[in-house]
């Protein structure tokens, strides 16, 4: 692997980072990151879901200070400086989601981020701005009005107003159709070319691939490895972070099983964010007793789908049919009243709350406590499949290991006695073993006649107890059907842009 390579002629840095932490609690979200990043570079920064990248980030943009460790940028001590004291020294950051003064022209939303200049030097600042940016044709045009890429290139005009010498491009690729994400990486190349140091972090592996000198890996808030994109991209321990470990892997595949009824029929489905497409018509179907696989790099949109299903993302176009229903505009606590429940991605557990308490939050109704009912109770039900959480009944959820808090999270949606659950990223942060055994709770939930819906960042071990996988590329569907019909090769392919 190449180790801090020079990709320009320039010798001096503009990063230095050593043995960097960022803890929140007890929670080591950047550890002792060592990383040099030299005047010209562009560099790019990758890694998992929870690998530390967006805190990292937060750190070399000022918005964050280190627990422990050194960090010098523009050859300031950033350990020591105060909020948007960075922009003063040198460095812009633009945002995934552009969010400008809507009802102020484009070149009056420049001309405020070059506020941190000199008076005599802002106007020359903010043509050059806008005309890098390719904007002035449109600088009299209201912010409002504008279209995703321009609201792109206005958010990288708004940085180059502030004449960095760090430019910080935050997922900037997000929700841009082929076309487009074609045009912002020639913006990027144009804004390397005029001197800038770039750094970059992107779900967009096809935007790593084509920008980056040098890419930099991180996981659970350590360096991997850095090497260029091609390196990077064939390293077995960065396939292996982003596809999962194929151990264990047989001893969970699932028998084939017999499909009932459709209990979920999603078709032409398309959401976002404010003027970010995330979703482009999505269609698939998940019957009765099945398991649907969504699989796709960061930012793929799986999280988005998931919000979606249960009506948290509002449907620009599409449908959702659940149980012959359409609910495409049924709020979220009536989804979850007619049978379709969500394991949200971090659990969303009440900290302060019993084990028994946050469980109890998930029943249909108060029977489930009473003794008497001749029914058995859905709390017995999620007893049954975890028996831990019997003898944990007591404890505050806060004090739970990760893996006793995705039980309760999992036990939770079963006792809202579901036809379909969604499960979103079960496995995020939890240690092999206890992934294996979340995934078989998951093949006896499906095999109870319970529809699942699961979104996996342990590829292997996901697929092997799918019925069937959707593939997700940049909010597309890419595969649709069995697991045996999609290779290896295509897996790296979409999640790591590798050819």
């Amino acid at each position: 692997m190449t180790k801090g390579r020079l990709m320009t002629t320039s010798t001096a840095p503009i990063l230095v980072a050593e043995a960097v932490t960022r803890t929140f609690g007890g929670v080591t979200a950047v550890n002792k990151v060592d990383l040099v990043v030299n005047e010209g570079e562009l560099v790019g920064i990758m890694g998992p879901n929870g690998a530390g990248k967006s805190t990292f980030f937060s750190l070399v943009a000022g918005a964050r200070k280190p627990s422990s460790g050194k960090l010098y940028v523009c050859g300031k001590d950033f350990s020591k400086i105060s909020l948007g004291d960075a922009a003063r020294y040198g460095v812009g950051l633009a945002h995934q989601i552009p969010k400008p003064f809507r009802k102020l022209t484009v070149r009056q939303n420049v001309d405020i981020a070059s506020y941190v200049l000199p008076r005599k030097r802002r106007k020359a600042a903010v043509d050059y701005a806008l005309d890098i940016s390719g904007l002035t044709d449109r600088q009299d045009k209201m912010a409002g009005d504008l279209g995703l890429l321009e609201l792109k290139r206005l958010e990288i005009a708004r940085v180059l107003a502030l004449e960095p010498k760090l430019v910080l491009l935050d997922e900037v690729a997000a929700g841009l159709n082929e076309a487009d994400l074609d045009e912002l990486v020639a913006l990027v190349r144009k804004v390397h070319a005029t001197g800038k140091t770039v750094i970059l972090v992107e779900h967009v592996q096809e935007v790593i691939h084509k920008l980056a000198e040098r890419v930099v890996v991180l996981e659970w808030g350590s360096k991997l490895t850095e090497g260029t994109p091609a390196e990077v991209s064939k390293d077995p321990r960065v396939v292996e972070i982003y596809l999962g470990s194929p151990q264990n892997e047989d001893a969970l595949k699932r028998q084939p099983t017999k499909a009932g009824e459709t209990r979920l029929k999603v078709d032409g489905l398309s959401a976002g964010y404010g003027p970010v497409k995330v979703l482009n018509d999505v269609t698939f179907d998940v019957a009765q007793g099945e398991i649907l696989t969504v699989l796709g790099a960061n930012g793929a949109g799986k999280t988005t789908l998931a919000k979606a299903l249960e009506g948290m993302v509002k449907t620009r176009s599409g449908s959702v049919v659940f149980k012959g229903e359409v609910v495409t505009d049924m709020p979220t606590f009536a989804r979850q009243r007619s049978g379709l429940a969500l394991v949200p991605e971090g659990r969303r557990l009440f900290g302060d709350l019993t084990v028994r308490e946050n469980l109890r939050l998930g029943l249909k109704s108060e029977r489930g406590f009473k003794a008497s009912h001749k029914d058995q109770s859905p709390l017995d039900t999620v007893y049954e499949l975890f028996p831990k959480l019997t003898e944990l009944n007591d404890r505050q959820a806060g004090q739970l290991s990760g893996g006793e808090q995705q039980m309760v999270a999992v036990g939770r949606a079963l006792a809202g006695e579901p036809d379909v659950i969604i499960f979103d990223e079960l496995s995020l942060g939890l240690a092999p073993i206890v992934v294996d055994r979340l995934l078989e709770a998951v093949v006896k939930i499906a095999n109870s006649g319970i529809s699942v819906v699961l979104i996996e960042q342990n590829i292997h071990k996901a697929i092997a107890v799918a019925d069937k996988i959707l593939v997700l590329k940049r909010g597309e569907v890419v595969f649709s059907g069995k697991p045996k019909d999609f290779s290896e090769e295509e897996l790296q392919r979409a999640y790591l842009g590798a050819e």
